[in-house]
């Protein structure tokens, strides 16, 4: 299994972050409206609130940070090769040969930002195979090369 190993276009740090961005703000209102009802005296109860949605936010970022670290993809002779996690490392190899369709989709932020996911489908429903965070480019020639050494024409 010898491959180059490829990281993530360094923009998906972004998109990440801004998903951070946005689920940190519906959490913070859903713990400032719930620490109405806490048993405490009203400044302490947002006090601790407030407390909880910093330290959540800025862990939110640092794990962002190390998610694009350990995320990486490679295509081997045989095998596409996924390696990714922050604290349960997964390394996925998807036959070429078990190939049936390669799929390019953006998301909002995907499009704002000019970046493709990547998703290869095989027969098996349990296919973990998801490249986030391919500049456009990039996601395009990945599909026809993966594709082609599948062994089927790249309008699949």
């Amino acid at each position: 299994m010898d491959a180059e190993m490829f990281p993530l276009d360094s923009r998906v740090q972004r998109q990440w972050r801004l998903e951070a961005v946005a689920f940190s703000a519906f959490s913070a209102v859903v713990l400032l409206t719930g620490a109405a009802f806490l048993p405490l005296a009203a400044p302490a109860r947002f006090g601790v609130a407030v407390v909880l949605v910093i330290v959540g936010a800025a862990t939110l970022q640092y794990v962002v940070g190390l998610r694009y670290r350990y995320w990486r993809y490679g295509l081997a002779e045989d095998v596409l090769i996924l390696e990714r996690g922050v604290w349960t490392r997964r390394r996925s190899m998807t036959p070429y040969f078990r190939v049936q369709n390669v799929d390019i989709t953006q998301g909002p932020l995907e499009r704002w930002l000019d970046l493709k996911r990547l998703t290869i489908r095989t027969a098996s429903a349990f296919t973990d195979a998801s490249i986030p965070g391919l500049d456009a480019v990039d996601a395009e020639d990945l599909r026809i090369r993966i594709l082609e050494r599948a062994g089927r024409d790249a309008a699949v």
